[in-house]
């Protein structure tokens, strides 16, 4: 694919104009490379509303995308483990709660907040989900991704992640208990709040 001012065109393709000779564009090459380098970029954009926000210095970004170009390369190769995706992805939750924490104390309210906060749950659920495509076996992951999503009140997202992972691992116990217990604490929760 080529890349002109941030559409995607085919591989194969040559242009002429009547009257004008044809030319050839070079393409960008597609590898897992480029792939994590776009990964990167958006998070490099992502990362100067960070240091705007005043909640990290220019070193702390610094090392953040440093950490998170080591993770994204480590998963583009061949043999990327769960235990990647997991590191990763604590890595993500740990930023977060550090930001979250310096902006209470800082200013609550402000409108740059919001769309942070917003950016960097989405990186978290992209990387959750990104994890579950290719180990769709591991409860653990499932259970966490559950997890994150309950503790930030995503109770849609919370039903969709329980019947997807009772779908690919229909056999396993312990997830049908997580399932009850939420169920129950729920029907609880709702049955004290009616009047």
């Amino acid at each position: 694919f080529v890349r002109i001012s941030g559409t995607c065109l085919p591989r194969t393709h040559s242009f002429t104009c009547i009257g004008r000779p044809s030319f050839q564009v070079t393409c960008a090459s597609n590898t897992m490379a480029d792939k994590a380098n776009r990964l990167l970029e958006d998070r490099a954009r992502q990362a100067e509303a960070l240091q705007q926000s005043g909640a990290f210095s220019q070193a702390e970004i610094k090392q953040t995308l440093r950490a998170r170009a080591r993770y994204e390369y480590a998963l583009k190769r061949r043999r990327s483990t769960a235990a990647i995706f997991g590191r990763y992805i604590k890595f993500e939750v740990d930023l977060y709660d550090i930001w979250r924490m310096r902006q209470a104390a800082a200013e609550p309210l402000a409108s740059n907040n919001v769309t942070t906060r917003g950016f960097m749950t989405r990186n978290i659920l992209y990387l959750f989900q990104r994890a579950l495509q290719q180990f769709r076996g591991n409860v653990g992951l499932w259970l966490e991704f559950a997890t994150f999503s309950y503790s930030h009140a995503s109770y849609r997202l919370l039903s969709e992640i329980l019947s997807q992972a009772l779908q690919f691992n229909p056999d396993c116990a312990g997830l049908w208990a997580f399932v009850a217990t939420l169920e129950y604490r729920q029907r609880v929760l709702f049955s004290h709040e009616a009047p």
